[in-house]
Formats: structure tokens, C-alpha cells, sequence
């Protein structure tokens, strides 16, 4: 069995939640430690209330700026007790839990193009290897992480659910709304008309309101209501309401946050309740073209397998985001995943094993484009 395979098959086995990546840590500062790398872990443990930081990692070398190789060390929920099962070239689960590729993948795929370069005894650049915590609440390790200390320019996120040979080179800004709905609570039976129903209020105030798919490059989506007690004996006084908003575009993104605002504000002032909104902008953008060096030299590499390379432009945000808005020019690449934060979560086996030889390929090639 390939040692990248065996890796995958300890890591997803470990199990691991946001703010709970411990062992997938420790698992990786060990391996990371006996290639000789400097582990050191941050304090974002204490900022998100969990028991691991984000690792960054360095490996001396040859010539100037390392080159930055990414992945996180969390996972959706179900994510224990998973026992992966062989079916043809994929890895799935046995369907009680997810299967934790993403990101078990990237890790596995990193650890085995540092292992392929150091036993080839190649010369290379600076390695730069820098694993995440909570990246599925929000991008919040690498958000939280202690930029400072990192010295890349230039990196590969080894986070997507895409096949072998894509490569993310367009990814959008996100912002995330935060409404209050405040009403004014009474006995539902004794006395409902001296109280205010936020829950009434508040759809009221969302009814109509623009959601989902708003052009090619803009989306929206009301994914959190919460309010009332456990029983509905009370006029709910109080409801909070969270709307994420992407687009490609800032102006776009802008626009409609201002929408959004509006529109509520309006409608909340047809009820008796009133409202509060604030929003944050969680991250950037990133959008590479085929003439950058970050998407040229990935382009190069997988030519050079025989592989086809396939740039695109896709909706989510990963912790590349957060690096390329800090000044590292990163794109995301395919690593043969399916399905991913669901049951039917597979990895293609013979994807997983190329994702390794690219991780050597890149670390070789950025050595090469350094003048080493």
C-alpha cells in the first residue's frame, strides 16, 4: 500500500472537529518533526475556544522566500468513529459518518511530496507548511492565525473538492449579516396582546426578500434563524437571523448587503418590533489568471504528469483567501474528492496518490523558478 494511502487511512481514522484537531496536530507536528521541519503552534486555541492552534511549519533551504503548502486540520460534523472501506479506486466510508477527506487529503498529500523531496536529496527552496484550525466555522483558524510569522510569497492550498488537474484560480469575497429582531415578550395565553412577536416580525420583515442565486458570480443565503423558548408558551421577544453574501464582484457584494438592509429596516418598521444589523466582510477575494506565476507554475507540473490542467472559477472561500489578502499569491488545487461534508464523501485513490507527486513537483519547480 502507497505510504500516502496509509497516512490517509491513519488521519481519517483519528477523527476531529472544529476546535477539536488535536491528534490530527500532533499526527502532523511528528511527521513534520522527522523531516526535519521547525513546528510551532499558534495561540488561536485560546481565541476560539479549543485545544489546538494553527501549526506553521518551516524546513530550511536553498535560495529566498519559501514556498507556502496548506491544508486544515478540522473537519465537518460526523466526523469520528469513521472506518474507511475500499470500493474499486475510491476510499468511502461506511456511510455512518463522513469520511474527513476534506481535508485528510491535503494533509496526506503534503506530508507525501515533503517525504518524496527529502528522500530524492533534490535541492529545494524554503518550505513553508502552514495547517489550519476551524476552517469549516468560517475560515476562522487561518482568519485568527499570526501572519507575521509567515514568509511565503507564493503557495498552494491543498483544500478542494474538485477532480485532479483543477485548479481554483477565482475565488469570491464573503460577508457575513447579523440581524436582531427585537420584540417584547408576554404569557401567550393569559395576555398575547401585550407582547410584540419577533418570530412574526421577523418573517414578516423576510418575506419577498432576494435569496440563492443572484447573477453568475453573486449569492445569497438566510442559513440561520433562531428564536423562542423550548415551549411556546411565551411571545418570542427576541430572534437572530445570520445571511452570508458572495460575490466575485466587491461593488456587487456591497450592493446587496445595502439591500439587505434596507429591505429589513423597511419592513421591520411596518411591525412593532424593531431590529439591529451589523455585517463583517469575512474575507477577500482572490482571482488569478494562466499568465500568473502561482497559476503557471501548477499548470506546468501537472502538464509535465500527463495531466490536463483545468483553472476555475468556483464560490467558496478556503484559507487561501486569508493568505493572498496578507500579499501570498495562492490558488487551490483538485485532489480527486467527492461529495464532500455528506455520507457519500469518497476519494478517488489514484487522484490522492497524484496530488502527492504534484505537492513534490511544485516544491521542485518553485526551487528551480528561485535559480537554485
Amino acid at each position: 500500500m502507497e505510504r500516502i494511502v496509509e497516512d490517509f487511512l491513519e488521519l481519517v481514522r483519528l477523527g476531529a472537529a472544529s476546535r477539536d484537531e488535536r491528534k490530527i496536530a500532533d499526527y502532523m507536528t511528528k511527521h513534520l518533526e522527522e523531516l526535519g521541519f521547525d513546528v510551532y503552534e499558534d495561540d488561536t486555541a485560546k481565541k476560539v475556544g479549543g485545544n489546538t492552534g494553527n501549526l506553521i511549519a518551516h524546513l530550511a533551504g536553498e535560495g529566498g522566500r519559501p514556498l507556502l503548502l496548506s491544508a486544515h486540520m478540522d473537519r465537518v460534523d460526523r466526523g469520528y468513529d469513521v472506518r474507511p472501506v475500499f470500493e474499486g479506486e475510491y476510499i468511502c466510508s461506511d456511510g455512518t459518518t463522513i469520511l474527513g477527506a476534506d481535508n485528510v487529503s491535503g494533509l496526506a498529500a503534503i506530508l507525501d511530496g515533503l517525504r518524496r523531496v527529502k528522500e530524492g536529496g533534490k535541492r529545494h527552496s524554503p518550505i513553508e507548511v502552514v495547517l489550519s484550525v476551524c476552517e469549516e466555522k468560517g475560515i476562522l483558524g487561518a482568519r485568527l492565525m499570526e501572519k507575521e510569522r509567515l514568509k511565503a510569497v507564493m503557495g498552494y492550498v491543498f483544500d478542494s473538492s474538485a477532480p485532479f488537474g483543477v485548479i481554483e484560480t477565482m475565488r469570491p469575497y464573503k460577508a457575513m449579516m447579523e440581524i436582531e429582531v427585537i420584540g417584547k415578550s408576554a404569557h401567550a395565553g393569559n395576555a398575547p396582546e401585550r407582547g410584540v412577536n419577533a418570530i412574526v416580525a421577523a418573517a414578516n420583515m423576510l418575506a419577498g426578500i432576494r435569496d440563492g442565486r443572484l447573477d453568475e458570480e453573486t449569492t445569497s443565503n438566510i442559513g440561520v434563524f433562531h428564536g423562542g423558548l423550548e415551549e411556546p408558551g411565551t411571545v418570542c421577544d427576541k430572534v437572530s437571523i445570520r445571511i452570508e453574501a458572495r460575490s466575485h464582484n466587491y461593488e456587487k457584494l456591497m450592493a446587496h448587503l445595502d439591500y439587505l438592509e434596507e429591505y429589513c429596516r423597511g419592513n421591520i418598521a411596518k411591525t412593532k418590533a424593531s431590529c439591529r444589523i451589523g455585517y463583517e466582510l469575512q474575507h477577500q477575494n482572490y482571482a488569478y489568471t494562466e499568465q500568473d506565476p502561482v497559476v503557471a507554475l501548477v499548470m506546468s507540473c501537472l502538464t509535465e504528469m500527463g495531466v490536463t490542467p483545468v483553472p476555475q472559477k468556483v464560490m467558496g472561500g478556503c484559507d487561501g483567501n486569508i493568505f493572498a489578502a496578507h500579499g501570498i499569491a495562492c490558488v487551490s488545487v483538485g485532489l480527486g474528492n467527492e461529495n464532500s461534508h455528506s455520507l457519500q464523501e469518497r476519494v478517488h485513490v489514484p487522484s490522492l496518490i497524484k496530488a502527492g507527486e504534484l505537492a513534490e513537483r511544485l516544491i521542485l519547480a518553485y526551487g528551480k523558478e528561485e535559480r537554485l
